[in-house]
């Protein structure tokens, strides 16, 4: 795919996040892709594979979440096999918090489909909303094994 198709693509993957669809989205992830999140807060790590990211990620996070998680891009900038794309969430936590953060995502495609993503955000406010990863996992595990 070209640059300019690979815009598209994310393009209408955040369209579809305005509504609160995440659809699109894993419909455009390669089944092995990575998603990685640098820095040095507790939700700084690496998942690989649709699955890890599901349940590892996904799965927790969205566990947290009261209200339809909703995004919306700001910029959309493409070269070759990468697009970069400066977006906006929001949603209320269980807890009562606004998690409205601000993102940046790299995003690298391969053969039509998304390979890796890297989310760089506000990770202060991550943990101030959503708390430690370690405490989102476990308490979402201790949900499903009852």
């Amino acid at each position: 795919m070209t640059a300019i198709e690979n815009k598209r693509m994310i393009s209408d993957i955040y369209t579809a996040l305005e509504k609160g669809d995440r659809g699109p989205f894993g419909e455009a992830c390669h089944p092995n892709y990575v998603w990685r999140f640098p820095g040095h807060c507790s939700w700084s790590r690496r998942f690989e594979g649709q699955e890890s990211v599901r349940r590892d990620l996904i799965a927790p996070l969205f566990a947290l979440f009261a209200t339809e998680y909703t995004a919306r891009v700001i910029n959309l900038v493409a070269e070759g096999d990468q697009v970069v794309a400066e977006v906006r969430g929001d949603v209320i936590t269980k807890a009562g918090g606004r998690y409205n953060n601000e993102y940046c995502f790299i995003f690298k495609f391969r053969d039509g489909k998304i390979i890796e993503i890297v989310e760089y955000c506000d990770t202060d406010l991550e943990e101030r909303v959503l708390g430690k990863y370690e405490d989102a996992v476990a308490v979402y595990r201790e949900k499903q094994a009852v």
